[in-house]
């Protein structure tokens, strides 16, 4: 499926019940127009036609497919590289360009609906801000105030104008001559694309995307049980892994099973290795293999509890409609957390949050929780996690340090019973929620419970 920029702050609402009444409008053009009308008369302005002529293909080189480029005024400053998308439901600044505004960071607005890219993938957004902007030399120039998401990602462009901004000056395409029209009080002003801008923009995307580098694959060796491990969500660190500094060596921890085996260097000292080795084989049994060998933290040491607010009102909310395609994703991934008891069906639950599919970065999808609506009935815990100078001043005096990692270790922390019902999320195929803290989906993680 191909989509475009959706999402946003639109005229169809954030609600789905505000999105249908928005569809439904378009059914019935004549009887919303006819009750609009009783409520209010708009004066009606006039303006001159706007046509295009044949002479105005001078100057355009052909034959071409370049994007709309210009140069438009916002917030008072020329800004280039702006593309004009009839695609997009919002207008986008990059954080780049909007840093170079010099607009103070408590002018943003952090209370944004999500944005769904063309890849049909949801994109973090810094925030959102009205601007002004302006189109056309004077006299004939138009300017209007309107809503722009900032986007922090690498790209090409400065801004993207979308529809919202396009429909409120009236503006008219063609992107054949590559030329936009649009009437002003002084008559129809007019703006050209910039050819040499727009192909140079197109260069630099191509190049960035040829200069990142190739995903690297990580396998796990030997799951005795032969069921495939859930994903872990650090697979998909864009980061380059560190490289052992020296050359390593395979040390098999149980000869019964000679797929169970770690990895140490072979710099070490014969009476250190030896030592090694050895404590290695002896606690062979704190290893994870797979998640049957992973029993979890007994919650008389610890659980995840979750402070929800008696003044909130619990929300369910409405189950929301996918594709075939994360439908599929979806029963697949519930069959493996319910498999290995991450998950149980639930029963009447209070809270119910949607099941959100997100597409990985090497393929396939993820599958999240919306707890927005929790977290927001549940108080903020201000107390910070140790800082990292804390952490380093701590290894001093000793010799060696390990950096082994807890195997899914929110996972090994059960949730509180009395709240496991309320990590209640809806599916196509029932209800379940979470016996254990989720990978991704931590709703309000006190930080002291963590430690």
């Amino acid at each position: 499926m191909i989509n475009t920029i959706s999402g946003g702050p639109t005229l169809a609402g954030p609600s789905n019940r505000s999105a249908k009444q928005y569809v439904r409008a378009a059914h019935c053009p004549q009887v919303f127009g006819i009750a609009e009308d009783r409520c209010r008369k708009l004066p009606k302005v006039g303006w001159e036609p706007i046509t295009f002529s044949e002479e105005e293909e001078e100057g355009i080189i052909y034959p071409h497919d370049d994007p709309m480029i210009i140069r438009a005024e916002i917030a008072d400053y020329d800004m280039g590289r702006v593309l004009i998308d009839t695609g997009s439901s919002v207008n986008v600044i990059f954080a780049d360009a909007f840093k170079g505004l010099g607009i103070a960071d408590s002018m943003v607005n952090r209370q944004i609906t999500p944005l769904l890219s063309f890849s049909g993938d949801l994109v973090q957004l810094v925030g959102s801000i009205s601007l002004p902007i302006a189109f056309g030399m004077a006299p004939r120039k138009t300017m209007t105030y309107d809503q722009f998401l900032i986007v922090d990602c690498p790209t090409a462009y400065n801004v993207i104008i979308g529809r919202t901004t396009l429909t409120r000056i009236k503006a008219h395409l063609s992107t054949h001559m590559l030329l936009m029209k649009f009437p002003t009080r002084n008559g129809t002003g007019a703006i050209r694309g910039d050819q040499l801008s727009a192909r140079t923009c197109y260069a630099t995307a191509l190049k960035s995307v040829a200069s990142k580098p190739p995903m690297e694959a990580m396998t796990l060796q030997g799951l005795p049980n032969g069921n495939e491990p859930i994903d872990d969500p650090r697979e998909e660190n864009p980061t380059p892994m560190a490289q052992p500094a020296e050359e390593l060596e395979t040390i098999i921890l149980n000869k019964d099973f000679p797929d169970r085996w770690v990895k140490i260097g072979t710099n070490l000292e014969p009476d250190l290795r030896r030592q090694f080795i050895d404590f290695l084989q002896q606690h062979a049994e704190v290893f994870a293999w797979s998640y049957d060998d992973m029993p979890g933290i007994s919650p008389d040491v610890i659980s995840h509890k979750l402070s929800i607010s008696p003044a909130h009102k619990p929300v369910r909310q409405k189950r929301r409609s996918y594709d075939a395609e994360r439908y599929e994703a979806m029963r697949a991934e519930v069959d493996k957390l319910k498999a290995i008891g991450f998950i149980r069906e639930a029963t009447y639950p209070v809270w119910l949050a949607n099941s959100v599919m997100v597409r990985k970065a090497r393929g396939g999808w993820r599958m999240c929780q919306d707890y927005t609506d929790l977290n927001k009935a549940c108080p903020k815990d201000s107390f910070p996690l140790p800082r990292i100078d804390q952490l380093v001043d701590a290894t001093a005096g000793h010799e060696l340090l390990s950096f082994m990692d807890a195997y899914s270790g929110y996972n090994q922390i059960f949730m509180d019973p009395a709240d496991r019902e309320h990590t209640a999320f809806i599916t196509d195929r029932g209800l379940y929620c979470y016996n254990v803290i989720p990978i991704e989906n931590l709703p309000t993680a006190r930080q002291p419970d963590l430690r």
